[in-house]
């Protein structure tokens, strides 16, 4: 009987021992495959930093050739608004008075913010015209470390003018329209993140600067959208 314990503790001590062993070479394994990621992450991070530097070299040398496109543009009656509402989603954002003030739109201009800063701003030049003061609106979009930040022209209306106020509704009533209850696309102007469906970016901006601004004439041929209001 003593023998059969001490066999069957010899074999438990054994079983430990070659859990122990098992669970060791997990753990360096385990502690390899983290040094491994870590190398990858180092690749990762020059790859990222590479293509950020390549981007923005090219980028650079785009801002020539949009300068000369806003010449030939510039040229071309109404070729913004005719963009905007050929635009299967920025198109559905301008009421029938805001097409009217686009007809005095002179040019449009996205330009990115400098290094290290993540944005960009978008300028609007106006002709005179009947609805506001200010010749010239723009909206600055940053992606900062702490979130997005943005900053835009006050719009000074002349009297009678102003658009509708946008009732302010309850985050969790919203809908997921690009941007709930606006009653104008120039209410943009005066919209934070948290107005948007999409509380950590500008969705109107950045569809404006990623798609509108880099091929404006993509969607020309596109029916333009029915304003069923109106």
């Amino acid at each position: 009987m003593v023998s059969f314990r001490a066999k069957r503790a010899k074999m438990a001590a054994a079983a430990a021992a070659a859990a122990a062993e098992a669970e060791q070479q997990k753990a360096v394994a385990m502690e390899k495959v983290r040094e491994l990621q870590d190398e990858l992450q180092k690749v990762t991070d020059k790859l990222v930093k590479k293509t950020e530097e390549m981007e923005r070299k090219y980028d650079r040398k785009k801002i020539p050739i949009y300068d000369r496109r806003s010449l030939v543009i510039n040229s071309i009656p109404e070729f913004w608004l005719t963009a905007f509402l050929k635009h299967p989603t920025l198109g559905t954002l301008l009421t029938q008075e805001d097409q009217q003030i686009f007809r005095y739109l002179d040019s449009l201009y996205v330009e990115d913010l400098q290094y290290p800063q993540k944005g960009y701003c978008i300028t609007f030049n106006f002709k005179i015209n009947p609805y506001f003061e200010n010749e010239t609106l723009s909206k600055t979009v940053d992606y900062t470390d702490e979130g997005l930040e943005t900053t835009c022209t006050t719009i000074r209306w002349k009297e009678g003018k102003a658009p509708p106020a946008v009732t302010p509704v309850p985050v969790e009533e919203r809908d997921k329209r690009l941007l709930p209850f606006m009653t104008s696309f120039f209410k943009w102007f005066g919209f934070a993140a948290e107005d948007t469906m999409g509380f950590d970016q500008d969705l109107v901006g950045d569809m404006i600067k990623g798609d509108l601004w880099v091929n404006p004439i993509e969607h020309l041929n596109q029916v333009a959208p029915v304003d069923d209001d109106h």
